[in-house]
């Protein structure tokens, strides 16, 4: 096997990414609650008091009012590009509570400062948000942290979201500039996220991004090493879900102690050149994680390419860690403690999921 690694008394000990060469540990790193944003910034989530519900109300519409993602606000952004409405993806009897058929659903505009410079995209702006659903707050919300997130949205939404997502990639791939689109999240206040309502981003750039142009270089030299991967996060009982070539899997190879991938391993081209089918039911694995995660915050990245499986990293930001010149220690437990949950609840999401897509297909 082309991937280094060590095991003590049948657990995985260490192993070393083979993409970038870094290496994982695995030992006693203490948890700590991240409460740095409570004690620093009295407008944290966590340190919002209850509302009345008539105050409640009242503090919901001002949010609404000054968010530049949310409806009525389309003159607070850039210009819009695309657009899906609720009436493209739900039945009339599921249309979401206050919202018509022809209110928008996601919505895709370009970012007002571009993450690559509109000098490297032949003089145009080629960084786009996708804004994920018109709600800001959960339906009954009773808090101002109620907020929206990707999970909770029905699974035939979250396909759609990553249908205009590979929209927009062919977009910025037809300006002759751009080498490469890099689909990225930010979830939480504390994974820098600066915009509480649920969006992606799509970032063009002149050159093929680093780490997957990393992530060509090693597969172009170990045509094995995902099918590799998959195989070890099996043998040592860190795959989540697996099937339809597809793997949901807790991954040491991250730049967090807390990372998950799902790999399409028979997907290796562009994400707008994959199959419809096969985007489905990437889009089933990658929603079953993210709602079996929940709220917590992480970042995401879907790397795609020629040669290259369709691929999402997801990394969490739950537990301290110590990254010291590339090798990562991790808690010893990490596993435990998050792989086994997340794969019952993945399980017990899954049949969810095929019940959705029965009804949504009538």
């Amino acid at each position: 096997m082309t991937i280094e690694y060590g095991m003590k008394d049948g657990m995985l000990l260490w192993v070393r990414n083979p993409f970038n060469g870094t290496v994982t540990y695995f030992n006693d790193v203490h948890r700590k609650p991240h409460v740095f944003g409570l004690l620093t910034n009295p407008q944290h989530p966590a340190a919002l008091r209850p509302l009345a519900p008539h105050d409640l109300r009242d503090e919901m519409e001002r949010v609404r009012h000054a968010c530049v993602f949310c409806p009525g606000n389309e003159a607070m952004t850039m210009e819009e590009v695309m657009r899906v409405t609720y009436g493209e993806m739900y039945e009339s009897t599921a249309m979401p509570s206050g919202f018509h058929g022809d209110d928008w659903a996601i919505r895709v505009v370009r970012n007002i400062i571009p993450r690559v410079p509109e000098e490297c995209t032949g003089g145009r702006n080629e960084s786009y948000v996708i804004i994920e659903d018109g709600r800001h707050f959960l339906p009954g919300a009773t808090g101002l942290s109620d907020l929206m997130w990707s999970g909770v949205l029905p699974a035939q939404h979250y396909y759609h979201l990553l249908r205009i997502a590979a929209a927009v990639v062919r977009r910025s791939l037809d300006n002759p500039a751009v080498q490469s689109v890099l689909i990225r999240k930010h979830q939480g206040r504390e994974s820098g996220a600066s915009q509480p309502h649920i969006h992606l981003q799509a970032i063009g750039a002149d050159r093929v991004f680093p780490d997957v142009e990393r992530d060509m270089e090693v597969t172009a030299r170990h045509p094995h090493i995902w099918h590799e991967s998959v195989a070890l996060m099996r043998e040592c009982g860190l795959h989540i879900e697996e099937g339809d070539g597809i793997a949901s899997q807790w991954s040491p190879f991250g730049k967090f102690g807390r990372h998950f991938e799902v790999i399409a391993l028979e997907d290796c081209q562009p994400l707008p050149d994959i199959p419809d089918t096969r985007l489905r039911l990437f889009a089933q694995y990658t929603h079953r994680l993210l709602r079996a995660l929940g709220t917590a915050p992480y970042d995401l990245e879907i790397h795609h390419g020629e040669g290259i499986p369709l691929h999402l990293h997801l990394h969490g930001r739950r537990y301290v860690y110590a990254n010291i010149g590339g090798t990562l220690n991790a808690p010893a437990d990490v596993a435990e403690n998050v792989v086994a949950p997340t794969r019952d609840i993945v399980r017990l999401l899954a049949l969810q999921t095929a019940e959705e897509e029965q009804r949504w297909q009538g």
